[in-house]
């Protein structure tokens, strides 16, 4: 398999995709986020790692994209070894053709697992405000590398005021895989542990159920990640720039 990068659709202008790892976020952390992008008609692409009803009810009635975002990592909720993670993963969601794994873990024998599954593309490389367009990985997938991740932003301590950065960091032409997690926008982390130091404190069954009234509690009314999300969901509207979810983009990849 061969992608020519001339006919890629970005070279005249930026394209961006927004894409959300569940990772284990409660049901009103999730409506919050998916409410903003609604608001601004933006689509999106979920990697999931659990059941959120909210968000299986959207998926069955093929409103919204969605992959599967397995943990290979010790302890983890989804399985002790690769095969059961995948098979936790793969009847959560039974028609995803698309991963992205838990801390972008990575290696041969899962990667070649799932394409022999049937898996088409993935977004499993995290890049550091980087464009890296897709390419074909030895497995034979498809992969998107991500160009900006809220967690990678706020351990880096980037400039959170969206108006300063806009131009240099979201104008450029170019595919814009943009990665965020529901609970660093219903907490609006101003830094990268903020939401770890919540996260630590509580059991997983607490940290999957946080309501509306707990978030409130617990989020920071400073300047934060949410707000930079949201300008640049404003930005991308009065610009007019073209959004596509992961699979639209796979699809004109094959198609061109």
């Amino acid at each position: 398999m061969y992608l020519n990068k001339s006919n890629f659709f970005w070279k005249n202008e930026p394209i961006f995709c927004f894409t959300i790892d569940l990772d284990w976020a409660s049901e009103s952390a999730i409506k919050y986020t998916f409410n903003y992008f609604e608001k601004f008609n933006i689509p999106i692409t979920f990697f999931v790692t659990h059941y959120s009803k909210f968000l299986f009810d959207k998926i069955n009635y093929n409103e919204i994209d969605a992959g599967i975002h397995p943990n290979f990592l010790p302890n983890s909720s989804h399985g002790n070894n690769y095969k059961e993670v995948i098979n936790y993963c793969t009847k959560l969601l039974p028609k995803a053709k698309s991963f992205r794994c838990h801390r972008y873990f990575d290696v041969n024998d899962i990667n070649e697992k799932l394409y022999d599954l049937g898996f088409l593309y993935d977004s499993n490389l995290c890049t550091f405000l980087q464009r890296v367009d897709p390419f074909v990985h030895r497995s034979g997938l498809i992969r998107f590398p991500i160009y900006f991740e809220d967690g990678a932003y706020l351990y880096h301590n980037k400039n959170l005021k969206f108006n300063e950065i806009s131009e240099e960091l979201f104008y450029s032409k170019g595919l814009i895989i943009i990665n965020i997690h529901p609970m660093h926008m219903a907490l609006n982390s101003p830094d990268f542990l903020y939401a770890r130091k919540i996260k630590d404190n509580l059991t997983r069954q607490k940290w999957n159920s946080l309501n509306d009234k707990d978030l409130k509690n617990i989020k920071n009314y400073g300047l934060g990640i949410k707000d930079f999300i949201v300008n640049l969901l404003k930005f991308i509207n009065k610009n007019n720039l073209k959004t596509y979810t992961l699979k639209n983009i796979y699809e004109m990849i094959k198609r061109d």
